[in-house]
């Protein structure tokens, strides 16, 4: 394909709205069945779709010559935290001030307790507690992705030096996630943390989504008659529809894992259809290009929508559909116009560096 399909971008978009709805939930309702019981499943999705980007940009560094995996880990590293910094300062600024606001008393103590949150580092293993005192809760997905990418990375590196296939790396990878898991566990006497559990899943589930990248270019050669064609397309539908539906459906906890499972493999499946072209494809450039807008939302809302509801908290009084709603519209809303400053703050860089290099060629 020419041009990306968005199909995943709307994806994107969806699984970052039903976490919203989770957190709500696990807020104001705790244990009470409602909607969204399950809507912790969309963290599958994204962990599978970083390991999927993962895994073509080890490849892309590994097609250049000679290149140094010392130095470009760091680079990798160097841009992912540039994409995800901006957002989340901001989140953070925000929660600050709202806890200065509403409850001054305390916001010295929650803020020191918050601090691994605020440096994206509280999913370190050792830390038992720093995932429950964190300023913004969810951002345990993004303090994990990069642990575990900061090793990944790396690692990835070196051995595709030495394989060819870059799909063989991915067994070693688990291999050396299960080294790691049998040494902590047997110098903590099997007493894991929650946090050392969480960058477990986080690992492994990225490891899945690499093999996406090379399931994905494998079906992408594949000329496919009409039915395997149209087979396809309703696989790819059911899967992305599937982690959804099970994320509205209240289970019994006990059933959990077991929809952790199945949303990993309706996840790998969707992805790795999409990926390759021959799944749905969005023809009309402007639903396209909205589906992509809306993807670029998502990052925000994920960031944005604790310091929305931990507001709510501090000013009760709501009832559950008002909070549903508000939190739903001002979080998106808020990502919106923090998409467009941002788009405004890039121009204006690229203005004055556009007319430096003007002046520069004008004194020469």
């Amino acid at each position: 394909m020419t041009k990306r399909n968005n199909l995943v971008e709307l994806a994107r978009f969806l699984f970052s709205i039903l976490v919203v709805g989770y957190h709500i939930q696990m807020t104001f309702l705790g244990d009470d069945i409602n909607f969204f019981e399950n809507g912790a499943l969309a963290v599958e999705f994204f962990f599978l779709i970083s390991g999927y980007f993962l895994a073509r940009s080890i490849e892309k560094i590994s097609a250049k010559e000679n290149y140094n995996p010392a130095l470009e880990s760091c680079r990798f590293m160097g841009n992912k935290i540039k994409g995800i910094l901006p957002t989340h300062l901001t989140a953070i600024i925000v929660i600050i001030v709202v806890l200065l606001t509403y409850n001054f008393a305390n916001s010295g103590n929650i803020i020191l307790n918050g601090l691994p949150s605020i440096f994206l580092v509280q999913m370190g293993g050792v830390w038992t507690n720093a995932y429950a005192s964190a300023l913004i809760v969810p951002e345990w997905y993004l303090s994990s992705m990069l642990l575990c990418m900061l090793f990944i990375v790396p690692v990835a590196l070196l051995l595709r030096k030495k394989i060819k296939k870059g799909i063989l790396v991915i067994p070693i990878l688990l291999g050396v996630l299960g080294v790691i898991a049998v040494i902590y566990g047997l110098c903590t006497n099997w007493a894991l943390t929650t946090t050392f559990v969480y960058d477990l899943r986080a690992w492994g589930e990225m490891c899945v989504g690499m093999f996406t990248y090379y399931l994905s270019t494998v079906i992408t050669k594949k000329d496919l008659k009409a039915a395997p064609s149209v087979i396809l397309k309703v696989v790819e539908m059911i899967c992305y529809c599937a982690p959804i539906i099970l994320g509205f459906i209240p289970i019994n906890k006990s059933l959990e894992p077991v929809c952790m499972v199945v949303a990993v493999v309706c996840i790998f499946v969707a992805i790795s259809i999409t990926f390759a072209g021959k799944g749905v494809a969005v023809t009309n450039s402007k639903v396209n290009k909205a589906f992509g807008y809306l993807g670029s939302l998502s990052l925000a809302i994920y960031l944005f929508h604790p310091v929305i509801i931990t507001l709510l908290e501090y000013v009760g009084g709501l009832e559950i559909w008002a909070i549903y709603l508000i939190v739903f519209a001002v979080s998106i809303v808020s990502a919106v116009i923090f998409n467009i400053v941002v788009m405004l703050i890039k121009r204006l860089i690229k203005s004055i560096k556009s007319r430096k290099e003007e002046n520069t060629e004008i004194a020469n």
